[in-house]
């Protein structure tokens, strides 16, 4: 998107490319080949700047609340606090009630619940690099989290360095299409039945989809509601098994420059696969715990005054074991060839069965061990 959003001349168009992927396409008629996409686009960019992370933390917001609406432990919760208490302006991925992932912009903290949590989805981006630029260009302290290509796409759009800019990456597994995701809630009778779904279970720490159901309020109150949250059946929650075995990620994902330690962004977020299986981690990990990659002297700075985030360091080697994604791009699989297609004309138990993405025992007992996790003080 950081092409279409530099073309002086607006003939730049993102088209699908096949599977809903898209791909920039020119007008030719209209271009003056002026080259200012060419310098934008972060997979032409020589000069990319890459950070060796300066401190590795296994971490978690003190507040309860953030850190049940979050995947792990929460981290993005508490410097999206920090930004918006001194007036900036947070942007992410959300997912709105069509179940349509894509970047918003937030200067609420109210509204900080709807850029938690993990989406498994490639998120559109929009006019998002322009909206960044005009507050940059205002003064306002930004936050931008996203993925590290959107984050590079972002730095090469910009073109200069803002002090007013603070990024932050994911360790990123590959990313499947919107056009994937909704193929599996069609297929699953999601699409229509509920106005978000979440891919962890909101009661403990682990892969688990869950539908968000909006309820009445305990007060009868026939003016507002609630939102519920309610496991998907293992049999039905294939979507995550299929991401697991990296079946449907963009192709440019299994050659991913940015599956490295080194980094882009000031921080760097994942959970904490792996926390403390050679070195003692002598706290309860049961909640989530984040990991956190201190990258740049700048992000360093903003952890200074942090009270709510409790964090203790450990070791780059630990986080690079835990994530692989940290060290190297994710395999592609044979089945990759004819997923995508196969899940948009195969019934539901034809795909499962022959991509063998069925649920295990290990998936229902999840399910009951996320439940008693839920229930501890």
């Amino acid at each position: 998107m950081a092409c279409v959003n530099m073309c002086p001349k607006g003939c730049i168009s993102m088209v699908d490319a096949g599977e809903g992927f898209c791909i920039p396409q020119i007008n030719r008629e209209d271009c003056s080949e002026c080259g200012a996409c060419m310098r934008a686009c972060h997979r032409l960019e020589p000069n990319m700047q890459y950070y060796t992370p300066l401190h590795t933390l296994a971490c978690w917001t003190k507040k309860d609340d953030d850190r049940k609406n979050s995947s792990s432990g929460g981290a993005f919760s508490v410097l999206a606090r920090k930004v918006l208490n001194m007036g900036g302006v947070v942007f992410g991925a959300t997912m709105d009630k069509d179940l349509q992932v894509k970047h918003i912009g937030i200067d609420s903290d109210k509204d900080i619940p709807l850029l938690q949590g993990s989406k498994y989805v490639q998120s559109y981006l929009g006019d998002t690099f322009l909206d960044v630029r005009n507050h940059l260009k205002e003064g306002r302290l930004v936050l931008f989290t996203g993925t590290p290509c959107q984050v590079g796409g972002l730095l090469t759009f910009l073109r200069k360095k803002y002090d007013n800019l603070i990024t932050c990456d994911m360790v990123c597994h590959g990313v499947p299409s919107q056009r994937a995701f909704n193929a599996f809630c069609e297929g699953t009778h999601l699409s229509g039945t509920c106005v978000g779904i979440s891919f962890r279970f909101t009661e403990g720490w682990g892969f688990q989809l869950s539908r968000e159901l909006v309820a009445p309020t305990k007060d009868g109150d026939s003016n507002s509601a609630c939102v519920k949250r309610k496991p998907v059946c293992p049999s039905k929650a294939w979507y995550m098994r299929a991401f697991n075995k990296s079946l449907m990620f963009n192709e440019a994902c299994y050659t991913c420059a940015y599956a490295i330690p080194q980094r882009v962004s000031d921080f760097t977020m994942a959970d904490y696969w792996g926390l403390g299986l050679k070195t003692p981690f002598n706290h309860s990990t049961y909640r989530g715990v984040s990991m956190l990659l201190v990258n740049t002297e700048r992000a360093r700075k903003v952890l200074e005054d942090c009270p709510n985030l409790f964090y203790e360091e450990r070791t780059l080697d630990e986080a690079i074991e835990g994530n692989h994604n940290l060290s190297h791009c994710s395999q592609r699989p044979t089945g990759r060839d004819t997923f995508i297609k196969d899940m948009e004309c195969l019934g539901q138990k034809e795909l499962i069965k022959k991509y063998g993405i069925q649920a295990t025992l290990r998936d229902y007992l999840r399910l009951l061990k996320q439940w008693m996790n839920s229930k501890r003080v």
